[in-house]
């Protein structure tokens, strides 16, 4: 099955009822079929065929809805990008993915010459609103069509690129099949046990694979419906739970954080909510306690990355919760824990994170080298440090370039992230390690301090002595305003290592 057909599908056996909430208008599963069809045949009449590929730059709106759906119909592939990078970052991925159309926002408009310019691949380019020279409106894209041209794509087609948050270097293309997102979904869809009334909220980014396969492609699937956020507002996802009676809603940990910051948050009413769902960085204790004591659900974590399409573990609800796991591998996926031989190892010991199955990418776009070193023997080697419990249950233990390695000993930053965020004070920390001569590298905490808190370097280091291993403890505290982070809310440690590398000899 590809996007494209399931869609189709959905839309033969409900087509009336309705799929997407969004700005207080209602979608039904017809529109969106006939609006993605009409979309990718406009497209093709424009010149874009299979494994063409569309950058979409743009934040969450249903023409992106349509454009996800509905490229796969004549074989093209979407490009999402990012719409806070900075033009050069945007313009890397335009030129690396060789896209060929754009498709963004009026307040784009002024740099398109200049991307035409430098990009001379780029032949079409539609503005969702009204048109500058050498753009058309996105609108011309929903003039009806005298015929629907019949799918391209097969499940082993591209159907996107994905770009990494490059939070180690240049961001690469990770290309996802129509396979990738399928099986993905099927995956989540086992793991949510859905019921006839179940609505999921989409609060994150929608070029991000969370959004596109946990809170579209999943309740598609599924059967059920989605709310949809625009600009995102962490103050207003309460009020909307409440209005639409959402049921089921993914976010990130830092959403979580603010959400249950919120003076009265605990007023709103969100009976209707089965469970929560958390993912793309460590859960804090604190921020799990806060929403048990706040929001009273049952809130799961979960892991993936895009080079696996998007999870690959997931904690189920009806199972007991271990706030700090992200649960056991999901259906039709194997992960291993293993050494730097690749050898498995046991329950408990912490190695590698390598996960095999239907969902792992493609491969790296024009990347070889890159492709050639993740993934091995049929395995993706995840970069990501974990262990099993006995119970086979997964915890992510932290990435292992992140590793500090003091005097011969791995210390892992996760393990001192989360007991530093339970001091009073601490709002958000990043531990990295930066290079010392005598013991080779030392522990750093950078700190965001809760507003009108007077945390001192003092406290933080007594609390650490008295919480954690000798070695263990920051030698250094470094307070910061906030943290450079990716779209999703991971802080880009890379970015805060480099800030405080010099810290040792300066101290």
């Amino acid at each position: 099955m590809t996007i494209p057909e399931l869609l189709e599908l959905r839309a033969k056996e409900h087509g009336d009822k309705t799929f997407l909430f969004f700005e207080d208008r209602e979608y039904s599963l017809n529109v969106l079929y006939d609006n993605s069809c009409r979309v990718a045949t406009n497209l093709a009449a424009h010149g874009v065929g299979p494994d063409d590929k569309v950058a979409l730059l743009m934040g969450n709106c249903v023409e992106f809805l349509y454009l996800f759906l509905g490229l796969g119909r004549i074989g093209a592939v979407i490009v999402p990008i990012n719409p806070v990078l900075k033009p050069d970052e945007i313009g890397y991925i335009i030129g690396n993915s060789d896209a060929t159309t754009i498709i963004t926002v009026p307040q784009f408009a002024p740099a398109l010459p200049l991307v035409r310019a430098a990009l001379p691949q780029v032949k079409n380019v539609f503005i969702l609103g009204e048109a500058v020279e050498g753009t058309a409106p996105f609108d011309t894209l929903l003039e009806p069509v005298d015929s629907v041209p019949e799918i391209v794509a097969t499940e082993d087609s591209d159907a996107a690129l994905i770009y990494t948050s490059g939070t180690t270097g240049m961001p690469k293309g990770v290309i996802l099949t129509h396979k990738n997102y399928i099986w993905n979904t099927r995956m989540m869809y086992h793991s949510t046990a859905l019921r006839p009334n179940d609505r999921f909220l989409c609060v994150l980014p929608i070029f991000h694979v969370n959004a596109q396969v946990v809170t579209i492609l999943t309740p598609l699937l599924g059967g059920v419906d989605m709310v949809m956020m625009g600009k995102f507002n962490p103050f207003g996802i309460l009020p909307t739970i409440a209005k639409y009676k959402a049921t089921i809603m993914s976010a990130v940990p830092t959403i979580y954080n603010v959400i249950c910051s919120m003076p009265k948050a605990d007023e709103y009413d969100i009976s209707c909510v089965n469970f929560l769902v958390s993912g793309a960085a460590p859960m804090p204790e604190e921020t799990y306690l806060a929403t048990q004591r706040v929001l009273k659900k049952p809130l799961i974590m979960g892991y993936g990355l895009s080079e696996a399409t998007c999870a690959s573990a997931v904690a189920d609800a009806r199972d007991p919760i271990k706030w700090d796991s992200v649960g056991p591998p999901l259906r039709y996926t194997n992960i291993r824990i293993v050494d730097e031989n690749g050898r498995d190892l046991a329950v408990g010991e912490i190695g590698e994170i390598v996960i095999a199955g239907p969902s792992v990418m493609k491969g790296y776009y024009k990347n070889p080298q890159a492709t050639q070193e993740v993934l091995q023997d049929g395995w993706l080697h995840t970069g990501d440090l974990g262990r099993f419990d006995a119970d086979g249950y997964l915890y992510i233990v932290g990435r292992i370039k992140d590793m500090i390695i003091r005097g011969g000993q791995n210390i892992y930053p996760v393990q001192v992230e989360s007991v530093l965020s339970r001091l009073a004070g601490v709002d958000e920390v990043c531990v990295v390690g930066v290079e010392e001569a005598r013991w080779g590298q030392e522990v750093l905490a950078a700190i965001k301090r809760t507003p009108d808190h007077s945390l001192t370097e003092a406290e933080v280091i007594a609390f650490s002595r008295e919480n954690l291993a000798q070695y263990k403890c920051p030698k250094y505290v470094r307070f910061v305003d906030e943290f450079p982070k990716t779209a999703t809310g991971k802080i880009r440690k890379n970015e805060v290592a480099a800030r405080f590398a010099d810290a040792a000899k300066h101290a």
